[in-house]
């Protein structure tokens, strides 16, 4: 609920029983009242901070004409709301020449033509203001609940987009560095409207460093992240209190921060044995390998080289479950299903949960081929998910074999990199499991496309021809395309795109201005193809 106007307060029934007309400053009627002061003080305006509103019998201009134009200036150089004087036997009129200050400055100046109490205006004005002050003071108290229940419970960001935008009272749409869409919240409006163009339109707003209003089409935007920014939040209609809706931005930027830190914390560590071993592997923080082998064995591993770490990734099938005992449920039910893959084809494994989709193996192959004992538990694991209702198809990421559990355990990093990128992969690239070999520098970049530095380092590079895109369409990035798919051969872009040579060279310029770099360069060339394999990757 915001302050009062001016123009509520002439409709409050106080002062519609005195009979008020608006004198001057008609068109300023819907100025906020802050407070209400009864003074007949001529140096009153040194009492004043603005927003008030002052009630008068005048006595403060009665001097004369002159003295009466410098109490209404003093007033509007102070910063108040307003003026509202008891005319009748006393004080007939207000004085021409306040009047005439008033209409210059655009100051509502109101006459109450019938006696009336001044203590019942300012009851119900000040009754009003305190409600507002206790709304805020309640409304801000039940964000924070909300945002805390949401934190305790480990909600993902979608579950706080609609939160936020239930808060906000309209459409929310939280964005990562790409400007690509990670979750949003379609209030009074078809998703398709709200989407539409999304990246075109959201580039032409400029990331701001605190939550405010920005952009052609008026967002209310707040960046997302503490250390290292990673997203953003927009309001794309906000409401008129910005103060409030600015509130609820940054309860939920902090809610989104802490629940993507709670999201990379390993799951289960404290509770698998298993699974504490092979962090310390993949950590490094064993560095003996009679211990290595000590632990192991009393995990139930056999001493049975080489080893081989796999990571086995899944998505979920459908929605993402935000209840935190449907995630459990979910990695437990990957945990099982690999675990039973093993058992099927009676290989020695240890495993460990790596999150809701990923899960740690450390093979034995024994003296069977490692190629062949992997292939036996992928087929076997592919067959076992079919059966987990709420997964999807998995992929498998394996490290070179070892001799050793210690050069096994290091490997674990890389396959869990390997399997990210494996999963990305089309269905048709698929196969049983990959290894690092297999995905090269594309499967570098689908590593790392979600990390901020990268996606930062894309946006560097690539964000005054994506702005120019977004605003001219003039094909400049897919000349840009042809021009490093071509290697930077003039010879050969003049001839697949069709254009002669002079056109082509004075595209070429313009595009080099666009860009800001020397497209002759071949390190210039070799960070805009990295850069638009990150832009590719994230669309």
């Amino acid at each position: 609920m915001p302050l009062p106007t001016l123009r509520a307060v002439l409709a409050s029934d106080a002062v519609r029983a005195a009979k008020p007309e608006v004198l001057s400053g008609a068109d300023r009627l819907d100025r906020p009242v802050r407070w209400v002061h009864v003074s007949e003080v001529r140096e009153v305006t040194g009492l004043l901070t603005g927003g008030e509103l002052l009630l008068s019998t005048g006595l403060a201009m009665r001097g004369g004409g002159k003295d009466a134009a410098a109490y209404v200036a003093d007033l509007v150089e102070a910063g108040a709301t307003g003026l509202i004087v008891e005319v009748g036997d006393a004080f007939p009129e207000v004085p021409l020449a306040a009047l005439r200050v008033a209409r210059e400055r655009r100051f509502p100046v109101i006459a109450l033509r019938r006696k009336t109490r001044f203590v019942e205006i300012t009851e119900q004005v000040h009754r009003a203001i305190v409600a507002e002050q206790y709304e805020r003071v309640d409304f801000a108290r039940r964000v924070h609940e909300r945002f805390t229940a949401l934190s305790l419970e480990g909600a993902g960001a979608q579950a706080i987009v609609e939160a936020t935008a239930e808060l906000a009272g309209s459409s929310v749409v939280l964005e990562d560095l790409s400007r690509h869409v990670v979750a949003y919240a379609a209030v009074g409006r078809p998703a398709s409207g709200l989407l539409k163009d999304w990246e075109k339109r959201s580039r032409l707003v400029a990331p701001t460093g605190t939550a405010g209003l920005t952009g052609p089409e008026g967002w209310m935007v707040t960046p997302v992240g503490l250390q290292q920014r990673w997203g953003r939040l927009v309001v794309v209609n906000p409401a008129s209190d910005q103060a409030r809706l600015a509130m609820v931005l940054e309860r939920a930027a902090q809610a989104l921060e802490l629940g993507r830190m709670a999201e990379s914390d390993r799951f289960g560590i404290a509770h698998q044995a298993q699974g504490g071993f092979l962090s310390e592997l993949a950590d490094g923080r064993i560095r003996d390998d009679a211990e290595a082998d000590a632990r192991a064995r009393s995990l139930g591993l056999p001493p049975a080289a080489p080893y081989v770490a796999l990571v086995v990734r899944s998505a979920p099938r459908g929605t993402s479950p935000t209840d935190p005992v449907a995630v459990h449920r979910r990695a437990r039910g990957l945990l099982e299903r690999v675990a039973q893959a093993a058992r099927t084809v009676r290989v020695p494994v240890l495993l460990g949960s790596l999150g809701p989709a990923e899960v740690a193996v450390l093979l034995a192959a024994g003296g069977r081929p490692e190629d062949t004992a992997l292939e036996a538990f992928a087929d076997a694991l592919h067959v076992q998910v079919l059966r987990q209702p709420d997964l999807d198809a998995v992929a498998v990421g394996a490290g070179e074999p070892a001799a050793t559990l210690l050069t096994a355990g290091a490997s674990l990093r890389h396959a869990r990199h390997v399997a990210e990128v494996a999963h990305a992969l089309p269905p048709g690239r698929r196969r049983p499991f990959f290894r690092a070999r297999d995905v090269r520098l594309r499967g570098l970049v689908a590593l790392l496309h979600d990390d901020p530095r990268v996606q930062a380092f894309a946006e560097s590079e690539l964000d005054h021809l994506l702005v120019h895109e977004a605003t001219h369409d003039d094909g400049m990035l897919a000349l840009l395309r042809q021009y490093l798919a071509v290697g930077g051969n003039k010879t050969e872009l003049a001839r697949v795109s069709h254009r002669s040579r002079p056109a082509l060279y004075k595209r070429l310029h313009r595009l080099e201005q666009i860009l800001e770099v020397d497209l002759d360069d071949p390190d210039s060339r070799l960070a805009l193809g990295v850069a638009l394999m990150v832009h590719d990757q994230r669309r």
